[in-house]
């Protein structure tokens, strides 16, 4: 009996960390009592773990207040370098929010949800749910359905639909297979209007790969004002940045001018096959 207890010990104390950490997601500082009560760990207990991760540099305390310390950034520093789509991606956003002015999002799948791995743009500004790092039901998300129409259902976690954030958003997995069927008749473009916060509307495109049975699953979104936002111009580019970033992830050379012959003489003029949009990579 003492043999098992002294094995559970370092698994208990491990999950204990992590509560810990998670209860992070967000953007302000957290008091004591804000994260025993966010990771169900008891008060003392929490206080002891927090100022060890202090002294190890992976929580910052600041008066009465903590957040995440330098080292958590280190790591996911790591994480983001070592994808090629997160490094195709940033010169994509960056010229993307340049032209359009609406905020740019590249997310991830992470079983049923959209983690956000980062962001060009600073509206909406108040919700931690669009900060780098923060999550959102991949069923009531935009970038959550732009991947999921790419997936089989049998390759889905298990979705959850309860405690829908607005009267907008997606409440069943019968409403989702109706609105996945809209987003392949898209062209694979995800439309959610006001199902995650009122007055948002995200337009989203799936990130393609070279590899059908990956792992990661990303998207690339459009976020602006519901009543402002113009949908058929947001949905091309959206679309077209999406293959972009899929392009340069996947070292293929970018689409070029096809020659027709110019009618009425024997010169050939170029004209455009199809419209690129020109990331500046």
């Amino acid at each position: 009996m003492a043999m098992t207890q002294l094995e559970e010990t370092p698994t208990a104390m491990i999950d204990r960390v992590a509560s810990l950490l998670e209860s992070f997601v967000g953007e302000r500082p957290l008091t004591l009592a804000e994260i025993a009560r966010r990771s169900h760990v008891p008060r003392s207990s929490a206080h002891r773990i927090l100022q060890r991760l202090v002294e190890l540099g992976w929580v910052e305390r600041k008066q009465f207040k903590y957040t995440l310390g330098v080292r958590m950034f280190e790591l996911g520093a790591q994480f983001r370098r070592r994808h090629n789509v997160h490094r195709a991606a940033l010169p994509v956003m960056t010229d993307l929010h340049r032209r359009s002015g609406l905020t740019v999002h590249l997310s991830m799948l992470v079983g049923a949800e959209i983690m956000h791995l980062d962001r060009v743009g600073l509206w909406p500004s108040v919700g931690g749910q669009w900060s780098v790092g923060a999550r959102q039901p991949a069923a009531i998300t935009a970038a959550g359905r732009a991947v999921l129409a790419t997936l089989p259902p049998g390759r889905w976690a298990e979705l959850e639909f309860e405690d829908v954030p607005t009267c907008y958003s997606i409440r069943s997995r019968n409403q989702l297979a109706r609105d996945l069927e809209r987003v392949r008749d898209r062209g694979g473009v995800a439309v959610d209007s006001q199902g995650t916060a009122l007055g948002v509307t995200v337009v989203a495109a799936p990130i393609a790969t070279a590899d059908t049975d990956a792992e990661e699953h990303f998207a690339l979104s459009l976020c602006g004002p519901t009543r402002t936002l113009g949908l058929e111009s947001v949905t091309a580019e959206v679309r077209d940045a999406a293959a972009t970033i899929w392009r340069v992830a996947a070292g293929v050379p970018p689409l070029r001018p096809r020659p027709v012959a110019a009618t009425g003489h024997g010169s050939r003029i170029s004209r455009p096959h199809m419209t690129v949009a020109h990331s500046g990579w």
